[in-house]
């Protein structure tokens, strides 16, 4: 019997403000990790808030069973993300799920605490062990001001736009477009890949 209950999830598909399925769906691990700004940021990217989704699959009218975890880097933060990482591992999540990664949100300008910071590589170790990846975002003092609908969004072909570094609402800050960019990539590979075995599943089945 598996002893760990379900995770939180939705049982309906995943309000969607884009009017585009997203690619891959953020999950907070606790309130205020985040998810909203960077969904804000990148526009294949969808907010599912702190369920995840539930009602999956590859066909049209399911919702992208890619899903990144994001955490803030306070202790409570990390011990929730290291929570939801166990939970993936021992089958709590809906069936199908694909953990692409996890990313941990800076909470202050400051250092990390001693024990956050092990706690934080600990999760991490795991998380590469399963095949995914973690990502790290610093403090971003311009977000500070910035509410989400004034946050410009980082295409994957952005690399041939503009960049305007003074100006947070012209372009997410470098830190932001790196981490964008890094998740895509693994992202579109992951989705590749299991759109593969979809197919050769439905050819031989």
């Amino acid at each position: 019997m598996n002893a760990w209950p379900p995770v939180p999830m939705w049982h309906r598909a995943v309000p969607n403000q884009s009017g585009r399925p997203p690619l891959l769906w953020l999950v907070g691990v606790h309130g205020g990790a985040g998810t909203t700004s960077l969904a804000a940021s990148m526009s294949w990217a969808g907010d599912a808030g702190r369920r995840w989704p539930g009602r999956i699959g590859l066909v049209r009218d399911m919702d992208s069973p890619l899903v990144v975890l994001v955490a803030r880097t306070h202790m409570s933060g990390v011990a929730a993300l290291e929570h939801a990482v166990l939970a993936h591992e021992n089958d709590a999540t809906p069936a199908g799920s694909q953990l692409v990664g996890v990313v941990t949100v800076a909470d202050s300008a400051r250092p990390l605490p001693t024990a956050v910071a092990r706690r934080r590589e600990a999760v991490e170790a795991r998380v590469l062990d399963m095949g995914a990846e973690p990502w790290r975002l610093p403090w971003i003092e311009q977000w500070r001001e910035l509410e989400p609908h004034r946050l410009p969004v980082w295409e994957p072909d952005a690399v041939t736009r503009p960049v305007d570094e003074g100006d947070a609402t012209r372009t997410p800050p470098q830190p932001v477009r790196q981490v964008a960019e890094q998740i895509f990539l693994a992202a579109r590979a992951v989705g590749m890949r299991l759109t593969d075995q979809h197919t050769v599943h439905r050819n031989t089945g």
